[in-house]
């Protein structure tokens, strides 16, 4: 094995006069290309060998029972006495053995067979599943275990029936049962009368100005040839630019693969698989086809095997060097935009060590120092002087947090009532007709409880449905009684006047606060916007705990999606593959379909739950930042998909092997038959497009963007007691996401598994992926300048997170490689490898993909930061960047802003830094709040907005004409 991995580590020395040869060969095929020539008789191909074949008939004459021989001409006899009938030779493409009725019928690695003596062959029975077969070979009279003879009708007559038939079709109809009833809804739901058409139109007003926009001016939104790929969006931050670079290069990567093997396809004339290669050794067929093919197709076949083999080594070696030099450049990509760029990040450290604090008074005492004060002392008064601007207090909001961020809502529906309206604008109550159930279940999926009558609406209180109070008697300690005793987090962000201060103070010790607590200064390189407060109260070891816990979650959740639904159906789909010739009547069959496509739900409702546990997992771990938690999404969401997709790919190795073996295959046949490897290639191919790599992506716009959209707008208009802001709330762009990571790792990978096999269709399925990049890249363009809002993703975590990912399908290539050069599909018979692949030879391969993955993540780890460039940076001044960007680290902490609005009273106060509330922010120089930027231009061909503004008598901020 150690010397086998020595010469294929020696083996790209061998690729360049190849290389050469393939390129000198390529111009004569460019120069001019013909088509194939007109077919010849005479010979036939077998085991990777040519073998000229006798013309004369009587030259058969003298076959043995144990000899292979290839197809004879029609009409002849060549079989003795002895062994008269003739089945195929699975060991050798083309040709047969001679067999007697015994071995036919009885032996045990041949399927149910019929002995036809008129013809001289041994061919499977006609009825699948049957385990006794009848002379004419087309009625059966026993069936196998698991099935039943049909009732004797016209359409049924001696046929075997499956006992669990009805069980795909029932879950066909339960689908189909949920979807009807869905769209019953949905139309119901859309002929239902308007009733709050003003919450409506506010919401599809706030959704237009929540999009990703401007910060600066009338807030325009970015058109859509932005380069994502290059250009910075504050919106977004360098995360999002890296994301969209590695969605390219994917694309560039799969373009180069697609190239090279329809270069290799076309360059042997042949963009279509050999006829006799899409046919089973006992189809009815293979013999006609057999005795087509000629030597100049032979010989291309052997051929195209061994470039196919170099073409392997080649994509392998191009992914591996292009996959470390593409992180390469991401890492400058990444240090040379956040040295031209200055954000949020150049200016705060975060700091923890301090004792926890209780809040205390609901208002101010009269001789009390405040802790905002005391902490700028502390720093101001060590060692960090007066370049600290100000400090953003981190508290502990475990028990509290859905309470802090209620005050907040509040506070924000009264600052929009304020300045929506001059008057409110009342919508009629009228008594619903919907049913009581479908409206309770309508009221959650809204967040509003219980349907209301007219009795029971409120007649005030912003957040009520009714009039907002916009007096200021809202403001005060009322509203913050129930925090008395909230306490801190023990951490504090310590804002800085230039970038030069905030890296001076990095490396400039602090005293002991109080002369006794110890202080811990780092730079989290994280945005104010991407900040998880909740996250700080949670220790680390608290953290591991519940990644532990949510791992352990998965697994089980893997394991009862299995057992209960994969399990199930995958079951029923083995009981046919058991059963003789019913695998590829199933195939073959209109109910093949169906069971394909049940079979495809299954797996991708089980994507869906996967994918949102994983998401409920990454949230109950509690991160800090919203970059730490969407790269333990993605690395959650890729195992467990993977875990998924392997069930599948085992559950498909399992029918194309039961596909040939119920017509006589052996286990080997995967070696060494090409019409073995192409069913295995057919069956992955059906499973990896279109419903894995295709159809998800062309779903995703009508799941997640267009259903949602209409079907919020529909539930707003027809739901009487739904405030304004919660309307808001529900029609706000979702958060753009970069979760995409994982599905592009996955797709690339499932596609690298077929260089296991040999097919001049490779090109074809590459050709797909390329068009599901295509899909993916437009799309997430479009979500993320149009139907997202801001995500800020300030570092690289995620990104290196994907680096390592790529390691996956590299080493799936160097599998595939190692598979072909040690001797799979017995095909290098160039250098004297004969052997079958043995379990020695799957043991090397496994070694090879361990020392790829190894090798792989030690070079990312070590020598890819050895290639990072000092960048020099200019002095920026907090005060630039705070005028010109809503989000800071003041207002985007929701304990700082709830004690400037209610405790501190400030005027204006800070407002939490809301998605698409950039008009309530107010310039006050005292509290460091230097944004304002109250207009927002209207959103071309937005319908909506003209209605809204048209509605509201053009006092909405930002739209109205001052």
């Amino acid at each position: 094995c150690s010397q086998r991995l020595l010469a294929l580590l020696l083996l790209p020395l061998v690729f360049i006069p190849q290389v050469t040869a393939v390129i000198v060969k390529s111009s004569h095929v460019l120069k001019g290309w013909k088509p194939p020539k007109a077919k010849m008789k005479g010979w036939r191909f077998g085991g990777g060998r040519i073998v000229e074949r006798e013309t004369d008939p009587l030259g058969y004459s003298e076959a043995s029972c144990s000899k292979s021989f290839p197809a004879p001409m029609k009409g002849s006899k060549v079989c003795p006495a002895e062994c008269p009938l003739m089945q195929y030779d699975n060991d050798m493409v083309c040709h047969y053995r001679c067999i007697t009725a015994e071995q036919c019928v009885s032996a045990p690695d041949m399927p149910t067979s019929h002995v036809d003596f008129d013809r001289g062959t041994c061919s499977v029975c006609g009825v699948p599943a049957c385990k006794k077969c009848a002379p004419n070979g087309q009625e059966c009279l026993e069936c196998v275990d698991g099935f039943e003879l049909g009732w004797r009708t016209r359409w049924s007559d001696g046929q075997c029936k499956s006992k669990f038939r009805w069980f795909p079709l029932g879950i066909m109809a339960f689908f189909l049962a949920i979807a009807v009833a869905a769209l019953a809804w949905l139309i119901q739901l859309a002929c239902r009368p308007v009733k709050n058409q003003t919450a409506l139109d506010a919401a599809l007003c706030h959704r237009s100005h929540s999009k990703i926009r401007h910060e600066e001016g009338r807030h325009m939104l970015y058109p859509l040839t932005t380069d994502v790929c290059s250009e910075f969006i504050p919106q977004g931050g360098v995360g999002v630019m890296l994301h969209f670079r590695f969605e390219r290069a994917a694309l560039l990567w799969t373009l180069f693969v697609l190239l090279v093997m329809g270069y290799v396809a076309f360059s042997h004339g042949r963009l279509q698989v050999t006829e006799v290669l899409k046919m089973s050794p006992q189809h009815d067929d293979v013999y006609e086809k057999c005795l087509a093919l000629d030597k100049e197709d032979q010989k291309d076949l052997r051929d195209l095997r061994i470039d196919f083999l170099y073409a392997t080594a080649f994509i392998y070696i191009v992914s591996f060097v292009g996959a470390i030099l593409f992180a390469i450049s991401q890492r400058r990509a990444y240090f040379e935009t956040d040295a031209s760029t200055a954000t949020m990040v150049d200016f705060a450290l975060f700091c923890e060590g301090f004792p926890r604090e209780t809040w205390g008074p609901v208002e101010p005492q009269e001789g009390k120092v405040e802790l905002e004060d005391e902490y700028m002392h502390f720093f101001r008064d060590s060692s960090w002087g007066d370049s600290v601007l100000g400090v953003s207090i981190v508290w502990d909001l475990t028990d509290v947090h859905d309470d802090v961020f209620k005050v907040l809502d509040d506070a924000i529906s009264r600052m929009e009532a304020d300045c929506r309206l001059d008057e409110p604008i009342e919508e009629p109550f009228t008594t619903s007709t919907t049913p009581l159930w479908v409206r309770s279940i309508e009221g959650n999926l809204l967040g509003v409880g219980e349907p209301q009558t007219p009795k029971d609406k409120g007649e005030g209180g912003g957040d009520e449905g009714g009039v907002a109070d916009t007096s200021e008697s809202w403001r005060g300690p009322a509203a913050i009684q129930r925090f008395t005793d909230m306490q801190t987090a023990g951490g504090i962000f310590v804002v800085f006047r230039t970038k030069g201060d905030m890296l001076r103070a990095l490396t400039t010790p602090l005293h002991k606060f109080r002369g006794t607590h110890d202080i811990d200064v780092q730079n989290l390189n994280c945005q104010p916007a991407s900040l998880l407060w909740d996250g700080f109260g949670v220790t680390h070891a608290q953290r591991v705990r519940e990644i532990v816990k949510g791992m352990s979650a998965l697994m089980v959740l893997i394991l009862v999606w299995t057992v209960f639904f994969w399990g199930p159906y995958s079951y029923f789909i083995l009981l046919w593959m058991e059963a003789p010739g019913a695998a590829k009547a199933l195939n073959q069959e209109a109910r093949g379909m169906v069971y394909s496509t049940v079979l495809g739900l299954i797996i991708a409702i089980g994507n869906l739950v996967l994918y949102a546990a994983c998401a409920v997992i990454a949230q109950r771990c509690r991160f800090k930042t919203t970059d730490s938690r969407g790269r333990a999404h993605v690395i959650f969401y890729t195992f467990t998909v993977f875990v998924n997709v392997t069930l599948d790919l085992v559950l498909l190795t399992y029918i194309a092997h039961h596909m040939t073996k119920n017509i006589g295959f052996d286990e080997n046949a995967f070696v060494r038959n090409p019409s073995m490897q192409h069913a295995l290639f057919e069956q992955l191919v059906s499973y990896i497009y279109p419903g894995t790599i295709l159809a998800p992506f062309l779903l995703e716009p009508l799941g997640v963007c267009v259903v949602p959209f209409y079907v919020y707008c529909w539930l707003i208009r027809s739901t009487a007691d739904l405030s304004i802001l919660q309307a808001e709330k529900l029609l706000e762009c979702p958060p753009f996401d970069c979760n995409r990571y994982g599905d592009i790792i996955i797709n690339c990978t499932l596609c690298c598994c077929i260089f296991f096999l040999t097919s001049v269709n490779i090109w074809w399925m590459f050709a797909q992926l390329l068009s599901s990049m295509l899909v993916i890249c437009v799309w997430d363009r479009y979500r993320f300048l149009r139907q997202s809002t801001r995500m800020e993703f300030a570092a690289k975590r995620m990104d290196v997170a994907a680096q390592y990912l790529t390691v996956l399908p590299c080493a799936i290539l160097f599998g595939g490689l190692t598979f072909k050069f040690m001797g799979g599909q017995a095909m290098v018979k160039k250098w004297g490898r004969h052997a079958y692949f043995s379990r020695s030879e799957w043991f090397c391969v496994l070694v090879a993909m361990l020392v790829h993955v190894i090798l792989h993540s030690l070079l990312l780890h070590f020598v890819v930061p050895l290639f990072d460039r000092e960048i020099e940076e200019e002095e920026r001044d907090y005060l630039e960047v705070a005028e010109s960007t809503s989000s800071n680290w003041f207002n985007a902490n929701p304990v700082h802003c709830m004690r400037s609005l209610h405790y501190y009273r400030h005027d204006p106060p800070h407002v939490f830094d809301y998605p698409g509330r950039a008009h309530l922010h107010k310039q006050n120089l005292d509290i460091h709040a230097y944004y304002e930027a109250p207009e927002f231009e209207e959103e071309e061909g937005f319908r909506s907005v003209k209605t809204y503004v048209r509605r509201a008598r053009g006092k909405i901020p930002g739209l109205s004409p001052r």
